[in-house]
């Protein structure tokens, strides 16, 4: 469920009413008061589109690198709730199989070398997890949280992870809309020109969907075999 990043007026009045109702009944055990209260909206998810060059130069180099690799990406938001990564970009870095660093000096300088149109669309921190699983470390929180701080309201940022299984962890902070995106809340999707469309049409009429039976071969060994299901 998308969530707030800042606590409008009425969410405000909301957590002092139920933290009020709580202090009314807590008993306490160990001195403490612990006090939690989740906000959600109730809206669609967002769309992040990738271009053909942007997913192919991710693919690259999440599966051409067998140490972490961390990469910025242009975006344009296209939408009250989509947003189009246009290009991707691997600034210097040093790395292992599971951190990524930099060297400051070496960042800013790679950072105002970039052509102005490139520095003002540079919204996307991407980075990969090679064969580990998806879910952001404490690292990847706390840098996220450093980015936010910075973010001022009419701004938007987007976090992803991906691993050479493919699979991806994607935040979005959206400050103009004050909400926050995170994974299943985001549909990740690429752009194709007509030639891919046309191929895919193609393919569905050739691509029937069947069953999936289990024989015994004669060394016993289970062998599938799809069941025609169309008749």
């Amino acid at each position: 469920m998308p969530r707030p990043i800042i606590l409008t007026q009425e969410m405000k009045q909301k957590a002092r009413k139920q933290f009020d109702i709580m202090l009314d009944k807590m008993k306490m055990s160990n001195g403490r008061i612990e006090y939690a209260e989740n906000f959600g909206y109730k809206q669609s998810k967002a769309v992040v589109w990738l271009t053909s060059a942007a997913y192919n130069k991710t693919v690259a180099l999440i599966t051409e690198f067998t140490d972490e690799v961390a990469w910025h990406g242009s975006v344009n938001r296209c939408g009250e709730r989509e947003f189009i990564i246009e290009d991707i970009f691997v600034y210097p870095q040093q790395v292992t199989g599971s951190t990524v660093t930099t060297d400051q000096d070496d960042y800013t300088n790679w950072l105002y070398g970039l052509h102005d149109d490139t520095f003002n669309k540079i919204r996307l921190q991407g980075h990969s997890h090679v064969n580990m699983g998806v879910s952001p470390s404490g690292v990847d929180d706390n840098h996220r949280s450093q980015i936010l701080q910075q973010l001022e309201s009419d701004m938007f940022y987007i976090f992803m992870i991906w691993n050479k299984s493919m699979s991806i962890h994607t935040l979005i902070y959206d400050m103009a809309n004050n909400i926050l995106y995170e994974n299943k809340d985001v549909d990740v999707r690429l752009m194709t020109d007509d030639s891919v469309v046309e191929f895919i049409e193609d393919a569905k009429t050739k691509v029937k969907k069947g069953n999936t039976i289990v024989k015994k071969t004669k060394n016993h060994e289970p062998e599938l075999t799809l069941l025609d299901c169309s008749d």
